[in-house]
């Protein structure tokens, strides 16, 4: 049964529709976790025999043999082989017993750097005198960085080869890795494919035996950073993922060929790390210099990484790592992720393995779907996916997964439904874009508070957009539906099943549509024809109904008519959104007869032929029917608008260039601390991060709002730049940024400490500020909180006329100033939660008031009271309601604060209740003329700016 208009669109029945959503969605994850833990249970765990793991051996043996070796002459350039030795006796036998035998290499030496070893790894190292081994002891263990660049400095070679001790080689290794070094121009570094040995004694990679280790390293998001991996590691050895050389950005030291002059030129290995990333590091510095690194599959190797891995994982052990990772996040994380981007974006495949891919959220993607957001999507996707990006499709209906639950793959996801909630989103890719395509139902696109998570916000009108901005503040991208000329085009044969002289193509869902009231084709002289589902009801148009036809047969229905009625209807005609419909026919070549008059002014000019009632309705077909030059001129002229202007393609290059735009784009995280997305309203801290937003957000920056449970997740990794606004609520910085706290409120809560660990700090009171710089290393400033001169201005509602007027929680204690006043005679409006408990009920107007009416109630007040939590009153820090109210030429009362007379010597000050009275009672009905210019010097644009300065 058809839910009635009247209750679907009503509150009530949206949050109905909600929690049904919800429910829906929590019984998918149930179940799909318990399949995962089941699946997992029941999976099959890779447990080779011994024969197997012989079986792959030898074919790896084999492939190895079938690599055709060069043959270097012994006047080739000399390799020094450099290997670093703490108690490796097994490792160490292992590898010289081998080494000379699979070299074929007829020119290098060996140079062994014993960090202290307590084992009998020097017998072993002397025991093979046919080697041409050179020792260096250290008489402690020495990082890795250190004793590699001591034999580097000592290295008689031409080149430098970096080689575990855990390594075992097999034949011709140095030959391809030196084939690479003479095969290509401006080489780096030269790595090789390892591959794991029997882990069957390991506890980590117990399922790893004969898979691949290395093949290369790139790049992914992970713990919040960029992350270098293992390329392919796991993989069946015979899944060959790289059979030939390729470029790429790092490869592991493990085994790392690289000529001594370039390896000096960027300094060697950085001491900074200790057994962390230094090879990474290397590579990174070399490919800055110019110098392009490289992979080689032939040369095959086997690391025993594992087993000294997993001896090393004590505290020390942690803690090295930890700094290691903080080296290197301060050192190349920014670079790294822009390069990250940019390579999926240009499909160049050296800091990664993928290109781009982009998700579209859709109702469903069965091929048997009538849902519109999916024909959409699918052809828009068709597009994307001639520029070789991928595309995946999220569908709500989907039992196998939940729609929250993204691929980690996903890089740019694209919502054409209001109700996806970006709250429940589950993904573990940081770098993931977050877009809306809002086509229709735009009330109930903002309605829902994490529409503000969008990070890119599409609109199919300019007048959505305008409606958008008028009640978010957010900016959108005029992105209208579109066609594909491919599908649609006037060489699509005419079929006698489907002829009409005039057709439409649409459904009825029992929502009124102006077709039915204002089309009688018995009125007609033409043959009429109705595609489309729900129309048996509707007496005067059913015999017309053709039922519902699939879309991949709309091409050949609008090649068979001659008009194509279009009846926008109630969610998208008041903002002039233009339906498919529309450009799919006029791309076919037909004219279209709309009811859109706002769409056909701002898409097509207004040459879209535009009927309001049922006599121009049938006027513009008999028109048309019977001026054939006039069709032919329209239809020439639209179709010159929509093939120049409005196909996918047009559409997916605005796209690209809006993601490319988005990621190059310098990004800064606001950090608030409302608990919810749904309370955001409700908090003065929200407002404050908004009216940061769209200054920064003008000046060419990336903005994003994150609320106090997104604080330590993954959504900043995009983010250059943090900024925290320090209420009550403590956030520790992340090294990768560059963190700034504003102080705002509650001075007494922030320790010096705390202010240390940022790298800059803005405190919103002067004496505060000084006081603080004093005491801390980190740089202080004052800046103090400020207004927003778009939203606050004088603007008298009488509904808000009152004598006395204060806003703001009373957090279950007794505001001072109010405590103050009460009792009193006067009109007095409270608004605010909290307050009906204690204070009477009569001065209490409402829980809440709306931000974008506060103008209203400042301006149409005759007196706006105003008061400071202790601890600020006593720093010096001046509440925003003062800067709010003053731009709306409000006469102000407030407790004392140290510093507000100097910046504000028009507001009213008391300190005793008794001042308080005289004050009120003699300037009520006064004429009062504020003078709100005084606020100029304290908008967001002047605090946007100083941020801006400091950031720069």
């Amino acid at each position: 049964m058809r839910i009635p208009k009247r209750i679907r669109q009503t509150e009530q029945f949206d949050k109905i529709r909600s929690i049904k959503h919800d429910v829906n969605e929590s019984g998918t994850v149930i179940k799909q976790k318990l399949k995962k833990k089941v699946k997992e249970k029941l999976r099959k765990k890779r447990k080779l025999t011994i024969e197997e793991m012989n079986l792959i051996d030898s074919k790896i043996r084999t492939d190895n043999q079938n690599n055709i070796i060069t043959n270097y002459s012994k006047k080739s350039p000399l390799v020094s082989i450099i290997i670093i030795n703490h108690n490796g006796k097994v490792h160490l036998k292992r590898l010289l017993s081998v080494i000379d035998s699979t070299i074929s290499y007829p020119n290098y030496e060996i140079i062994i750097v014993d960090n202290n070893s307590s084992d009998n790894s020097m017998d072993i190292i002397k025991s093979y005198t046919n080697l041409p081994i050179r020792i260096i002891h250290n008489d402690s263990n020495m990082s890795f960085s250190y004793a590699n660049n001591q034999a580097a400095k000592i290295a008689k070679g031409e080149y430098l080869l970096f080689l575990n001790n855990d390594i075992e080689p097999l034949n011709g290794w140095l030959n391809h890795m030196m084939d690479t070094m003479n095969n290509y121009d401006d080489v780096g570094a030269v790595g090789a494919k390892l591959i794991y040995p029997d882990c069957s004694p390991s506890k980590i990679n117990k399922e790893k035996s004969y898979t691949i280790q290395h093949e290369g390293i790139i790049f992914k998001e992970s713990e919040g950073f960029i992350k270098p991996f293992n390329k392919n590691n796991s993989v069946d050895y015979e899944t060959k993922k790289e059979e030939s050389t390729i470029p790429i950005i790092a490869i592991t030291a493990a085994t790392l060929l690289v000529e001594k002059k370039k390896f000096n030129e960027v300094n060697g290995f950085s001491l900074e790390y200790n057994y962390g990333y230094e090879d990474v590091d290397l590579c990174l510095k070399l490919y800055k210099k110019g110098y392009m690194n490289y992979y080689t599959p032939k040369a095959i190797l086997y690391h025993y990484e594992f087993g000294t891995q997993e001896k090393t994982n004590n505290k020390k052990i942690i803690k090295q790592r930890t700094n290691n990772k903080e080296v290197f996040i301060n050192k190349w994380n920014k670079w790294l992720r822009k390069e990250l981007i940019n390579d999926k974006l240009n499909h160049k495949h050296i800091f990664t393995d993928k290109s781009l891919t982009i998700g579209f959220v859709v109702t469903q993607c069965d091929s048997d779907t009538c849902a519109g957001d999916y024909f959409t999507a699918l052809t828009l996707a068709r597009q994307l996916k001639k520029f070789n990006y991928n595309i995946k499709y999220i569908p709500q209906k989907n039992n196998e997964k939940s729609w929250y639950d993204l691929d980690d793959d996903i890089d740019v996801l694209v919502s054409l439904l209001d109700r996806y909630n970006l709250e429940k989103i589950r993904s573990n890719n940081g770098l993931l874009i977050k877009i809306a395509w809002a086509r229709n139902w735009f009330e109930r696109w903002i309605k829902h508070p994490n529409f503000n998570k969008y990070d890119i916000i599409l609109v199919s009108s300019k007048s959505a957009g305008n409606y958008i901005k008028k009640e978010t503040g957010r900016n959108s991208i005029l992105f209208p539906l579109a066609t594909d000329p491919e599908i649609f085009n006037k060489n699509v044969k005419f079929n006698k099943d489907y002829e009409s002289d005039y057709c439409f193509t649409g459904s009825y869902w029992n929502v009124p549509r102006e077709i039915i009231s204002l089309l009688d084709p018995e009125k007609i002289n033409y043959k009429f024809s109705l595609f489309g589902s729900g129309w048996g009801n509707i007496n005067h148009l059913n015999k017309y109904s053709k039922g519902f036809i699939d879309y991949k047969h709309m091409p050949v229905i609008y090649a068979s008519t001659k008009i194509v009625v279009d009846d926008a209807n109630h969610v998208t005609k008041e903002y002039g959104s233009v339906n498919s419909r529309v450009f799919d026919a006029i791309a076919s070549g037909k004219i279209v007869i709309s009811n859109g008059e706002i769409g056909s002014h701002d898409i097509f000019n207004d040459l879209l032929p535009v009927y309001h009632n049922s006599k121009e309705l049938n006027d513009l077909i008999e028109y048309y029917m019977t001026n054939k030059e006039s069709y032919k001129n329209t239809v020439k002229k639209l179709q010159d608008i929509v093939l120049n202007n409005h196909t996918y393609l047009h559409r997916a290059k605005k796209l690209l260039d809006l993601i490319t735009e988005y990621y190059n784009k310098e990004s800064i995280a606001i950090k608030i601390p409302v608990p919810s997305w749904k309370q955001v309203y409700e908090w003065g801290d929200y407002y404050t991060a908004q009216g940061l937003k769209e200054e920064l957000d003008s000046e060419g920056y990336n903005t994003k709002i994150q609320i106090l449970p997104e604080w330590h997740d993954n959504t900043d990794v995009l983010c250059d730049t943090v900024i925290v606004l320090r209420g009550l609520s403590m956030y520790k910085p992340k090294k990768q940024h560059f963190n700034i706290m504003w102080n705002i409120s509650h001075p007494h809560e922030v320790s010096i400490k705390e202010y240390n660990l940022y790298d800059h700090v803005f405190i919103a009171s002067k004496p505060w500020s000084q006081k603080i710089d004093e005491k801390t290393k980190t740089t202080v400033e004052c800046m103090f909180q400020c207004t927003n001169k778009n939203r606050f201005y004088k603007e008298y509602d009488d509904n808000y006329n009152h004598e006395l007027l204060f806003v703001g929680n009373s957090r279950n204690v007794h505001r001072k100033i109010i405590k103050d006043l009460l009792p009193t005679t006067h009109d007095l409006a409270v608004y605010g939660a909290g307050w009906n408990r204690i204070i009477n009920k009569k001065y209490v107007i409402a829980d809440h008031i709306n931000n974008n009416q506060l103008r209203y109630a400042y301006s149409s007040c005759e007196i706006l009271l105003n008061d400071h939590w202790k601890d600020m009153r006593e720093e010096g820090f001046i509440s925003n309601r003062i800067f709010d109210g003053l731009a709306c030429g409000a006469l102000i009362i407030s407790d004392n604060v140290t510093g507000l007379h100097e910046l504000f010597p028009n507001v009213l000050t008391y300190d005793t209740k008794e001042e308080l009275k005289i004050i009120i009672d003699k300037e009520l009905n006064k004429e009062h003329d504020i003078n709100s210019n005084i606020i100029n010097d304290h908008t967001y644009k002047q605090r946007a700016k100083q941020i801006i300065n400091c950031i720069k």
